[in-house]
């Protein structure tokens, strides 16, 4: 009598990931892509460099997360920075004020327009920052969510999520200081 022939499973091809991301698997596939990724954005959407890394790890991390789902990582991460650039670079055309472009029919006073542009200025720092740590520092800062019930939400600690806050922080400083050239 002859045995049930068994099939046998190929390792995972470059285009294809394990049911689950193991780190190495991860970080294999982060320094085969990235680059391409950073350049995509930069050269084919006009990302700035600075803006590009951020949406780079966010789609990095978007992909781990449903990377069992993801039958061909290359067009899958390739298509994720696509549309993360053009978000991006709507959210800076929105983040635009209409008395910008066009003359407004009241001259608002010094306290208006110094609000107006903290506003602008503020909306060109978070659009380069990426949106996870757009929406960390929102939560905390604007909204006045306690680090334990973000780190709940995020399947965390209160303690990492004290950590990103602080990377965070350090994104947006250095992103508005290239915006207004201060040291």
């Amino acid at each position: 009598m002859q045995e049930p022939r068994r099939e046998e499973k190929a390792p995972p091809r470059p285009g294809k990931p394990a049911g689950n991301v193991l780190p190495g698997v991860f970080e294999e596939a982060y320094l085969q892509f990235a680059p391409r990724l950073r350049k995509v954005a930069i050269k084919k959407f006009g990302i700035q460099p600075e803006d590009a890394e951020g949406l780079v790890q966010d789609v990095f991390a978007t992909f781990l997360m449903h990377a069992a789902g993801v039958e061909q990582v290359e067009r899958y991460l390739i298509g994720a920075i696509c549309n993360a650039s053009r978000k991006h670079l709507q959210r800076a055309d929105s983040a635009v004020l209409v008395c910008a472009e066009h003359p407004c029919m009241a001259t608002p006073g010094d306290v208006l327009l110094r609000q107006i542009e903290r506003k602008q200025l503020l909306a060109r720092v978070f659009a380069r920052i990426g949106s996870r740590c757009r929406d960390l520092l929102r939560r905390y800062y604007v909204r006045g969510e306690a680090t334990s019930a973000i780190a709940v939400d995020l399947e965390s600690t209160p303690g990492s999520v004290l950590v990103n806050l602080h990377k965070c922080r350090k994104r947006a400083i250095s992103a508005y200081r290239s915006i207004t050239g201060t040291t």
